[in-house]
This record gives structure tokens, C-alpha cells and sequence, in this order.
């Protein structure tokens, strides 16, 4: 697995050519697709932390359902899920999978770690691939209303920065990749 090692500067120019918005459409059968980057520098005070916000207001209610797949991690995606006021677990709610691998089936990169695909017609999370589960599972139920935000890497501190398209594992003292 690759790291990158680079000054802030030049670290803020190689974010913003990875994370550029795509222009696909949730409805085009490809679903918005979440990467990862791992960077050596030190993680923001509201990264990689559990949520203590309350929850954000959605325009509709939605329900998602956890399948077996995701058993392992049912705490930290219910915990994502708590993000967002209206979303709740049903047994009829968004299917919910996780994967041991890269997702390669989503239209967005190598290292896709999240997919939603059609707003909520099924979700796909590679809990493997970052270091804040509950994060990225949040990231994923927002885009049952939500597209990707001008953020650079996803944290806690408004719905705006959760919504950002890449997840940035910091190494170091804050947090490690496994």
C-alpha cells in the first residue's frame, strides 16, 4: 500500500486533483463513489473522532437495513447513521453490504471505500479501507439526499464536511490503516 509523504503545499495540490467533483448522475446506474488517501501530517481536531453533534436535519425520512455482511460493524453505522435526523433501521430500509476489497463496481476510482447508488437504493462500504468506520458509513446514508461537497477530506464538523469525496486516513499518532 502507497503513502504519501509531501510537504502541505504541494499536499493541498494533490488533494484538490484527486478529489475533484465527478459530474455522474446517481441515476445512471454508477453511484457516487467515496476514495481514500492516506496522508503523513496530522489529522484536524474534528477528524477521525466519534460524532457528538446532534442530528442533521434531512429534507425526507429514510430507513436502511444492515445486512449480515456488516454485522462486524453495526455499532459504528448505526453511529453514522445518527448524523442525519429522519434515517432510521427497518427491516424494508436501504440495503446496507460491506466488502473485504476496494469497491470496483461504483464508476469512481481505485480506491473507492463507499458507494450509493440511485440515492438510496443500495449502499456498499469497505469498513477496511479507512479509519473512521462510522464516518464513512455517514458519508454514504448523506447521499440519500446529498451530493459531494467543495470540502477536501470528510470530518464531523458540518453536514457539508462529511460530504466531502474523500475520506483522508492520517497516519501517525491519531490513527492508522489496517
Amino acid at each position: 500500500m502507497r503513502k504519501l509523504f509531501l510537504a502541505p503545499a504541494l499536499l493541498a495540490l494533490v488533494l484538490a486533483v484527486l478529489v475533484a467533483p465527478s459530474s455522474q448522475s446517481a441515476f445512471t446506474g454508477e453511484g457516487h463513489a467515496t476514495s481514500v488517501v492516506e496522508l503523513a501530517v496530522a489529522a484536524p481536531a474534528n477528524a477521525l473522532s466519534d460524532p457528538s453533534v446532534a442530528a442533521w436535519p434531512v429534507p425526507n425520512a429514510r430507513t436502511y437495513r444492515i445486512l449480515s455482511s456488516c454485522s462486524p460493524y453495526a455499532s459504528a453505522i448505526r453511529t453514522g447513521a445518527r448524523a442525519w435526523s429522519g434515517l432510521t433501521e427497518s427491516s424494508s430500509g436501504t440495503p446496507v453490504e460491506c466488502r473485504n476489497g476496494y469497491i470496483t463496481d461504483c464508476g469512481g476510482g481505485s480506491r473507492v471505500v463507499g458507494c450509493n447508488w440511485g440515492a438510496g437504493q443500495r449502499i456498499a462500504l469497505y469498513m477496511g479501507g479507512v479509519n473512521d468506520d462510522a464516518l464513512l458509513a455517514a458519508h454514504e446514508f448523506g447521499h440519500d439526499w446529498y451530493g459531494h461537497s467543495s470540502y477536501q477530506c470528510a470530518g464531523w464538523g458540518s453536514p457539508a464536511e462529511v460530504m466531502a469525496p474523500t475520506i483522508c486516513n492520517f497516519n501517525g499518532a491519531t490513527a492508522s490503516v489496517g
